[in-house]
C-alpha cells in the first residue's frame, strides 16, 4: 500500500537523495526541485511510480507532476529534504541558466501567495458580478465590507511579496516586512494622492544635500519595487553582519542595513522597479492593442506549452501591474481561461469516443478538473497521451484566443485557478455586462469546439489493457506464477443502504481521508458482501473491519460502524478468515445493526481505498439509496 510518505520517499531517493536537493516547493499540481546534480535523477523510474502523473525538466528545475494531492505529498517531502524545503541556505553545486534562474525565482515568489490572490480575486469578481446583475450597489455598506476583504491582498501586495521574496532569497522575512512597510507608509501615499489631485509631482530632499531627491510614489499593488528592494536587503544585510562584531549584531546590523537599503529603495530601486513594471506591461498591452488577434492566437494556443514549462508564472507580475495601472488584464487571465477550458473540451471528446472504460472515466473526471482550471490531469493523462486531442485543444484555444484578443476581452481581477469559477473576474466593476457575456460565450465555445473537433478527427484509441492497473504476480500453492485477470477497476457496493459522503462521517480518520478516499453507507440490512474479488488481508477478532487485496491491486477497507472495535466482536459474525480467497458478492460478515445502535454506537460503514495514492482519482458513482452489488466506486489509474 503506497502512502503519501512512501511516494515522497521514493521520489526523493530517485532524485539523488536529500543531499542533492538545493530547494523544494510545490504549486497547484507539481513538486518542484532545484537540484545540485541533474544526472542523478532517475526520470523514467519516477514516471512509472504510482501516484506520479509525469516528470520533466523545465530548464534546470525538475518537476514531478502529482495532481490534486500534491500538497499532501509535499508535506511528506519537506521533512525528508530538510533545509531545502524550509527556505534555509543550502549551496547548489551547479549553476542555472539565466532564463531558468528567472523562471525559478518568479515561480518561487508567486506560488506561495497564489491561494491569497485566488481567493481575494474571485471575491472581487463576484462583487463585480453582483453589481452587474443588480444584486448590490457599489455604494452599499455590504459592498464596502466585502470589497475591503477582496481588495486587501492587492492593496497590501508588497507585504505578501516581501515575505515570499525573503523566503526565496533566504533572508529574514521580518526585516523584509520593514521594506514593504516603508514603501507603503501612509504619509508617502497621502502625499502622492495629494500631488496627483493637484496635477503635480512631489520629491523629498533627503539629507538636505540637494541631489538625493526621493520621488513620492504610491507602491500599493506594485510588484517589482519590493522584490528588488528585498534582494538588495539580503546582500546588504549579509555584508553588514560580516563587518559588525557578533556581540552587537542583533541591534546594529538591521539598523545599518535599513539606513542603507531603504533610502536607496525610495530614491532609486523603487522608481526603477515601477518604471520597469510599467514598461513591460505597456509593451504587452500595446501588442494586444496593435494586433490583438495575432497576440491572442499565439498566447492562448501555446499556453499549454507555457504551463508545462512553468513559464506562466512570469506573466503574473505583468497581469498584476496591468490591473493596478489600467484596471484590467487583457492578456494573461483571458488567454489562460480559454486554453484551460479547451483542454477540458478535448478530454470530454475522448470520454465520448473511447471504448476503453478506464480512459472514458479519466476523460470525464480530468475534463471536469480542467474546466475548473487544473489542467494537468487532462493534459498528461488524456490529451497528450492520445496526441491528437492535445493538438486540437491548442488549435481551438488559438482560434478563440484570436477572437478574444481582437475583441479586447478583459479580466478585472486575478484568479489563481482559471476556469468556470473564474468567470466572475470578467465582470466589469462599473456594471457593464458585455465583457461578462463574452466570457460566458467563450467558455461554452472553448468546451464545444475542441469537443466537436475530437469527434470529427478522432484519435487512435488505447486498448483496454494499456490502462489497466498493473497486475502483480501471485504465487499459488503449486509455485506457478500467474497474472490476475481483472481489468476493470470497479468497486461494488458491499451492502444495501443510504450513501453518506465520507466528509460527513464523524470520525476524522475517515472524514479527512487520512486512510484514503472512498464513500460511506448507512446500512439497511445486516450483512456485508465482498465488493471485489481478491483475498482477505485483515480480519481482526472484533470482526468490525475487513481489509481486502483485490485482483487488480486495489486495497479496500470496509469498516462497519464508528468505534465498533469496543464491542470486541459482540453482535458480529464472521463468515470468512484472514487469508481466504473471496469472490465479488460473497458474504463476509453478518451483524445486528439494531443491537449496535442501542448501545449508542453508529453503524455507518466506510468503504475506503487505502492505496488511493496509486490512483489518479477515486470516483463515487452513486448518491441516495444503493443496493448490494451496485457500482459504488471507480478507481482511475
Amino acid at each position: 500500500m503506497a502512502s503519501h510518505k512512501e511516494v515522497a520517499k521514493q521520489i526523493v531517493d530517485k532524485i539523488g537523495g536529500s543531499k542533492n536537493v538545493d530547494q523544494a516547493w510545490h504549486c497547484v499540481t507539481r513538486l518542484r526541485f532545484n537540484l545540485d546534480d541533474k544526472e542523478k535523477v532517475e526520470m523514467e523510474e519516477i514516471k512509472k511510480m504510482n501516484g506520479v502523473m509525469g516528470a520533466q525538466f523545465s530548464g534546470d528545475q525538475f518537476q514531478v507532476i502529482i495532481g490534486n494531492q500534491v500538497s499532501d505529498v509535499f508535506a511528506e517531502v519537506e521533512p525528508l529534504v530538510g533545509v531545502a524545503g524550509s527556505g534555509e541556505v543550502k549551496n547548489s553545486g551547479e549553476k542555472q541558466g539565466a532564463v531558468s534562474l528567472v523562471m525559478d525565482f518568479i515561480s518561487g515568489i508567486f506560488t506561495p501567495i497564489l491561494p491569497a490572490l485566488a481567493g481575494a480575486g474571485l471575491l472581487k469578481g463576484f462583487l463585480a458580478l453582483f453589481v452587474t446583475v443588480g444584486w448590490l450597489t457599489n455604494e452599499s455598506d455590504t459592498y464596502m465590507v466585502l470589497n475591503a476583504i477582496g481588495d486587501s491582498v492587492f492593496y497590501f501586495l508588497p507585504f505578501f511579496l516581501a515575505v515570499s521574496t525573503a523566503k526565496k532569497m533566504r533572508t529574514n522575512e521580518y526585516l523584509a516586512l520593514i521594506v514593504a512597510g516603508t514603501l507603503m507608509y501612509p504619509t508617502f501615499i497621502e502625499s502622492f494622492n495629494a500631488a496627483q489631485a493637484a496635477g503635480t509631482t512631489e520629491t523629498l530632499d533627503f539629507l538636505g544635500w540637494g541631489f538625493i531627491n526621493i520621488p513620492v510614489l504610491n507602491y500599493d499593488t506594485s510588484v517589482i519595487p519590493v522584490i528588488l528592494s528585498v534582494i538588495l536587503l539580503k546582500y546588504v544585510y549579509n555584508l553588514v553582519k560580516k563587518v559588525i562584531p557578533s556581540a552587537i549584531q542583533l541591534m546594529f546590523a538591521p539598523m545599518i542595513a535599513f539606513l542603507i537599503v531603504l533610502p536607496l529603495s525610495l530614491w532609486i530601486v523603487g522608481p526603477l522597479g515601477t518604471n520597469i513594471g510599467n514598461f513591460v506591461s505597456d509593451i504587452f498591452n500595446w501588442l494586444f492593442e496593435f494586433s490583438g488577434l495575432f497576440a491572442g492566437l499565439l498566447l492562448a494556443g501555446l499556453m499549454p506549452i507555457i504551463i508545462m514549462t512553468g513559464m506562466h508564472y512570469a506573466f503574473a507580475p505583468i497581469a498584476i501591474t496591468s490591473i493596478a495601472s489600467l484596471g484590467y488584464d487583457s492578456m494573461v487571465m483571458p488567454m489562460m481561461f480559454i486554453s484551460n477550458v479547451a483542454q477540458a473540451g478535448a478530454a470530454f471528446g475522448v470520454a465520448v469516443l473511447t471504448k476503453n472504460k478506464q480512459m472514458k472515466q479519466l476523460g470525464l473526471s480530468s475534463g471536469i478538473s480542467a474546466a475548473i482550471g487544473i489542467t494537468e490531469p487532462a493534459m498528461y493523462g488524456v490529451n497528450m497521451k492520445l496526441k491528437k486531442p492535445f493538438i486540437l485543444a491548442m488549435i481551438s484555444a488559438g482560434i478563440l484566443g484570436a477572437f478574444a484578443g481582437w475583441y479586447g476581452l478583459k479580466s478585472y481581477a486575478m484568479s489563481g485557478i482559471v476556469g468556470v469559477f473564474a468567470i466572475p473576474i470578467f465582470a466589469d466593476p462599473a456594471g457593464e455586462s458585455a465583457s461578462l457575456i463574452v466570457s460566458i460565450i467563450l467558455f461554452i465555445l472553448a468546451l464545444v469546439l475542441p469537443f466537436i473537433l475530437v469527434l470529427i478527427f478522432r484519435f487512435k484509441d488505447v486498448e483496454d489493457d494499456t490502462t489497466a492497473v498493473a497486475q502483480p504476480e501471485v504465487e499459488k500453492e503449486d509455485n506457478k506464477a500467474v497474472e490476475a485477470t481483472g481489468k476493470e477497476t470497479m468497486v461494488q457496493s458491499p451492502l444495501k443502504g443510504t450513501i453518506v459522503p465520507l466528509s460527513e462521517v464523524s470520525d476524522p480518520t475517515f472524514s479527512e481521508e487520512i486512510m484514503g478516499k472512498g464513500i460511506a453507507i448507512e446500512p439497511e440490512e445486516n450483512r456485508v458482501v465482498a465488493p471485489i474479488s481478491g483475498s482477505i488481508m485483515v480480519f481482526p477478532d472484533s470482526k468490525h473491519a475487513i481489509g481486502i487485496k483485490g485482483d487488480n491491486g486495489e486495497e479496500i477497507l470496509i469498516h462497519i460502524g464508528i468505534d465498533t472495535v469496543s464491542l470486541k466482536g459482540e453482535h458480529f459474525k464472521g463468515l470468512i478468515n484472514e487469508g481466504d480467497r473471496i469472490e465479488v458478492g460473497q458474504p463476509l460478515v453478518e451483524f445486528d445493526r439494531e443491537a449496535i445502535r442501542e448501545k449508542d454506537i453508529q453503524t455507518v460503514t466506510m468503504i475506503v481505498v487505502t492505496n488511493t495514492s496509486e490512483y489518479l482519482d477515486v470516483l463515487p458513482i452513486h448518491d441516495g439509496t444503493i443496493f448490494e452489488g451496485e457500482h459504488l466506486l471507480s478507481l482511475i489509474k
